[in-house]
C-alpha cells in the first residue's frame, strides 16, 4: 500500500477528505450532562495494536468541554510527539453509550459505512506514513504535532471494494501466522532457558561427568 510503488490500475489516488469526516463536530445539545461516557486518556491506546482501554468511564457534563469527542466506528490518531511515532491508532468500538471523549491530541476520522475501518488502520500504522507524518509536523521542539490538512490532503491508494475486504483478510492471516510464530519462539525460548538450568544443575550434581568417572577411578 505504499506510494512509493506504482498501484495495480483498478486502484485509484485519493485524499481522505473526500470520502471522510476529519475532526466531525458534536452536536451537545442532543446528550444530557447526567450521560456516562467513555473517557480515553492518550496512555489508554496501545502502540501499533490498536487496543484501547475502555474501562474509564465519565459524565457528559464532566467531559463536554476541552476533550476530543468520538463515536463507536470512529479511529483516532495520536498527533504529537512521540505518540504518533509510536503508532498511537485505534478503531473504536465498544464505547459506553455508544460515545466518548479522551485526549486533545488526538485527530479523529470518521468514515462513511462503507469503506471498511480496517483498511485505513492498516494503512495508517505503516512505517512510512508515520515517517511522511512526522516530517509534516508543526509546532516547537517536543510540542510537535500532525496538523489535520496532512491527514485531509496526504494521497493514499484506495483499492475497489472487494479487493479492500481480501487485502484485511490476507493481512490478519500473515499476522495470524507471525503471531503463532512468536509464541513458537517464546515457547522454545522457555525450553532453552529451563534446559540451561537443568544442565547447570547436573554440572554441580556431578552428573555430567559420572560416566567419565565410572571408566577412569
Amino acid at each position: 500500500m505504499s506510494t512509493d510503488h506504482v498501484i495495480p490500475s483498478s486502484w485509484k489516488h485519493t485524499q481522505l477528505e473526500i470520502f471522510a469526516d476529519i475532526n466531525p463536530k458534536l452536536n451537545k445539545i442532543k446528550y444530557s450532562d447526567e450521560l456516562e461516557v467513555s473517557f480515553i486518556p492518550m496512555k489508554k491506546v496501545s502502540e501499533l495494536t490498536g487496543v484501547v482501554d475502555l474501562s474509564e468511564i465519565r459524565k457528559f457534563g464532566e467531559v463536554k468541554k476541552g476533550y476530543t469527542h468520538f463515536q463507536n466506528g470512529d479511529i483516532i490518531f495520536a498527533k504529537i510527539t512521540p505518540c504518533m511515532e509510536n503508532g498511537k491508532v485505534a478503531i473504536l468500538t465498544g464505547l459506553f453509550n455508544e460515545i466518548g471523549f479522551g485526549s486533545t491530541e488526538f485527530h479523529v476520522i470518521r468514515l462513511p459505512d462503507y469503506i471498511p475501518r480496517k483498511l485505513l488502520f492498516y494503512y495508517l500504522i505503516q512505517a512510512s506514513y508515520r515517517r511522511d507524518a512526522k516530517r509534516n509536523m508543526t509546532g516547537s521542539v517536543g510540542q510537535k504535532r500532525v496538523p489535520s490538512d496532512f491527514l485531509k490532503h496526504k494521497s493514499i491508494p484506495l483499492p475497489p471494494l472487494p479487493e479492500q475486504h481480501r487485502i484485511i483478510a490476507k493481512i490478519e492471516e500473515l499476522f495470524t501466522k507471525l503471531d503463532t510464530g512468536v509464541e513458537a519462539l517464546k515457547q522454545a525460548q522457555a525450553q532453552l532457558k529451563r534446559y540451561r538450568q537443568s544442565v547447570l544443575k547436573a554440572a554441580v550434581e556431578g552428573r555430567l561427568t559420572e560416566e567419565w568417572r565410572e571408566q577412569h577411578l
